[in-house]
C-alpha cells in the first residue's frame, strides 16, 4: 500500500493556487461582459459595473490577500525572499491590489454612475452614452488587459522560476 504524505506546505500551496484561480480568474471576463451588455442590453451596463465592483471587493481582494499571505509563508518556509520569482510574485500581487483599489474600483464606480445618468437622460429609444462615459470605460478597457498580462506573466514566472 502506497502512503502519500500531505504536508502543511502542500495545503498552503493548494490555497495559494486556488486563490489565484478564484481571485484573478473572473476579471479576465470583465471586458467581455461589458462588451456583451453594450451590444445586447445597454440598459444593463450599470448593473454589470455594480457586479464587477462586488466581485472586486470580495473575490479579487480576498484572493489577492490570500495569495500574498500564502506566498509569504511558502517563501519563508521553503525558499528565500531573494529569489527572482519570489520578488516578482510579491511585487505583482501588490501592484494588482493597488490597481484594483486605486484604479479599477473607483473607475468602475464612476462608469456605473455615468452609465446610469446617461440611461436616465435618454428620451429616444436607443441609449446614447456620453463622451465622459466613453472615456472612463475606455480607460478600464485599456488597463484591464495590462492587469491580465501581469497575472499571466506572473503565473509563468511562478511555474518556470527563471534565474533559479
Amino acid at each position: 500500500m502506497v502512503q502519500t504524505a500531505v504536508t502543511f506546505y502542500d495545503v498552503v500551496l493548494w490555497l495559494h493556487v486556488s486563490a489565484v484561480v478564484v481571485g484573478f480568474g473572473s476579471p479576465f471576463a470583465y471586458g467581455i461582459w461589458i462588451a456583451i451588455a453594450s451590444r445586447d442590453d445597454p440598459e444593463s451596463i450599470p448593473f454589470v459595473y455594480h457586479v464587477l465592483q462586488r466581485l472586486d471587493r470580495s473575490f479579487v481582494t480576498i484572493g489577492g490577500i490570500v495569495i500574498l499571505l500564502t506566498g509569504m509563508y511558502m517563501a519563508a518556509d521553503a525558499w528565500d525572499f531573494g529569489y527572482f520569482f519570489i520578488t516578482w510574485g510579491l511585487i505583482a500581487v501588490l501592484v494588482l491590489l493597488g490597481l484594483l483599489h486605486g484604479f479599477f474600483i473607483p473607475n468602475e464606480r464612476r462608469a456605473e454612475r455615468l452609465a446610469r445618468r446617461d440611461i436616465e437622460a435618454t428620451t429616444s429609444g436607443r441609449v446614447e452614452f456620453s463622451r465622459e462615459y466613453g472615456e472612463v470605460s475606455g480607460k478600464l478597457a485599456r488597463i484591464g488587459p495590462i492587469a491580465g498580462l501581469i497575472v499571466i506573466v506572473t503565473i509563468y514566472v511562478m511555474v518556470a522560476k527563471p534565474f533559479l
